[in-house]
């Protein structure tokens, strides 16, 4: 009896040995990652991007730089120099009101450039980024069918992954193959009057 009950308890703790090893041998798919800030900077569509946007806005947004960085010096001598002929009631000469308003003025006027300008270029950056997913998204797909892999996310929005993972150099190889350059040239907007034909 002693002899059964021992060849049991080794029958049952060689079938408890052997599930987790049968679940091991059919592991769960790989998930992949890819960098996707080094595809906003190390692909030559990217680099194609930022020599564009440079080409086409660095002169001006220097100059719109320059001229707010100038009114702001401006505004402030004139409220200095108001400052110093302010009245004890704390009136100031109207001539130096007028060059204080002016001076305001003139300081809202290049803030209100340089903030349209800077826009546009973060959404000509945002446009061209856009075309660089588009253009990897088959170059992602077809990296993960080959690879077996279940999904691929975005490496930063991981905690931790393991390194052979990182799919993100393949990725840029392929995609500088397809797609070369981009535009930074702004789709056209439907006019509100036609969405509503």
């Amino acid at each position: 009896m002693k002899m059964l009950l021992k060849s049991a308890i080794l029958a049952l703790t060689l079938t408890a040995a052997a599930a987790p090893t049968i679940g091991f041998a059919q592991a769960a798919p790989a998930t992949l990652t890819v960098d996707v800030q080094r595809l906003f900077s190390d692909t030559a569509s990217a680099k194609s991007g930022q020599a564009q946007i440079k080409t086409k806005y660095e002169a001006n947004l220097n100059a719109a730089v320059t001229a707010y960085n100038s009114s702001a010096t401006a505004l402030n001598s004139q409220v200095e120099a108001a400052r110093k002929l302010q009245k004890p009631d704390g009136s100031v000469p109207p001539a130096n009101q007028k060059l204080v308003g002016d001076a305001q003025n003139a300081y809202n006027a290049a803030g209100q450039k340089l903030e349209t300008m800077q826009g546009e270029v973060n959404n000509v950056g945002r446009y061209v980024q856009q075309q660089i997913l588009r253009g990897a998204e088959p170059v992602i797909e077809q990296v993960r069918a080959e690879r077996k892999a279940a999904i691929v996310v975005p490496k930063g929005s991981v905690l931790a992954s393991d390194p052979a993972g990182d799919v993100t150099s393949v990725v840029i190889q392929r995609l500088d193959a397809s797609l070369k350059t981009v535009s930074i040239t702004l789709p056209q907007q439907p006019a509100a009057g036609a969405a509503g034909r």
